[in-house]
């Protein structure tokens, strides 16, 4: 049939099962074997009496398992081409179940880290959310599809298979039960994270509030009296400026290690210092040498304009 080729042929498509009057065409979906992102892949199945067509747009860990049972006698204890089917089907299914489960075990991990503050939880909560969403809105399709392979009197199907995609149907449902659950919790480890960020928010400001109570009576007293004395022996001192300007600076150092070891701001990168300061000398160099090359091609002009009016 025509329409069933093109269902095979349009990637596209969703999970369906079509009845025909001498075969049964189900579009299924996998999970595809790559480590570094979460594919779905389509494969087609044509099922008919006493054959069995599989269409592939790329290979899946559930095929490789069939072929390395299928040259092993005794191995998938006999049957038709619709319990080869439904072993088919059950194998991919169990992919999905394995990725759900690591999806579970991903978030539980989460957890201690969004208490902690750690600001990497959050681009990690969108990748966990995605990949949730993208199982989701397959596992439904999935569920509908194998749910008429499991109840429906389709060609080329027996009793013993549909029982084995009933049992796969209720593993679909467990599936989307599980992801809808994941959902909720990615939302309250969000939750949690900001939290824990508006708690250290909280204690920062209190610290700085008590350091503002501190100086603000002092800075106030040194501002209505000033430092006009008489007798301040530090004014005789010959390195007394240079020695006001060492404490201001190991004051400011020792500030910003103080909230660093608290938390309250990054750490210090002392080996991005060396690149900080050649982007700065880089930068420097070119606006002092940005007018002398203008100067030049303005004269490299003039000469050239100067040359073209010469007569031949």
């Amino acid at each position: 049939d025509h329409l069933a080729v093109e269902d095979v042929l349009d990637e596209s498509e969703y999970p369906k099962v079509d009845d025909y009057p001498d075969h049964t065409l189900a579009v299924l979906l996998g999970i595809a074997d790559d480590e570094q992102r979460l594919r779905i892949v389509e494969y087609d199945a044509f099922l008919g009496t006493g054959y069995l067509v599989t269409f592939l747009h790329e290979d899946l860990p559930g095929f490789g398992w069939m072929r390395s049972h299928l040259t092993e006698p005794g191995r998938l204890g006999g049957g038709g081409p619709d319990r080869f089917l439904a072993l088919l089907v059950e194998a991919e299914a169990a992919r999905f179940r394995t990725v759900v489960d690591s999806l579970e075990q991903q978030i539980d991990s989460l957890e201690d880290r969004a208490l902690a503050g750690d600001a990497a939880v959050i681009g990690e909560i969108h990748a966990l959310r995605r990949d949730g969403l993208l199982l989701r809105r397959v596992a439904g399709p999935l569920e509908d599809a194998t749910h008429r392979l499991a109840r429906e009197d389709l060609s080329g199907l027996g009793q013993r298979a549909r029982m084995r995609f009933a049992s796969i149907e209720d593993g679909f449902e467990r599936i989307i039960e599980t992801l809808d659950a994941s959902r909720g919790l990615l939302g309250a480890v969000l939750e949690t994270y900001r939290a824990s960020v508006a708690e250290k928010a909280n204690e920062v400001m209190k610290v700085l509030t008590v350091f503002a109570a501190i100086v603000l009576p002092l800075s106030l007293m040194a501002g209505i009296y000033g430092m006009n004395f008489r007798h301040m022996p530090e004014l005789a001192w010959r390195w007394s400026y240079f020695g006001l300007l060492g404490a201001m600076a190991l004051v400011g150092v020792g500030l910003w290690f103080y909230f660093s070891r608290r938390g309250f701001i990054g750490g210090p990168r002392f080996g991005e210092v060396p690149k900080t300061i050649g982007r700065g000398l880089s930068g420097v160099v070119r606006l002092t040498t940005k007018p002398v090359a203008g100067l030049a091609r303005a004269v490299r002009g003039r000469a050239d304009g100067s040359d073209g009016d010469q007569p031949d």
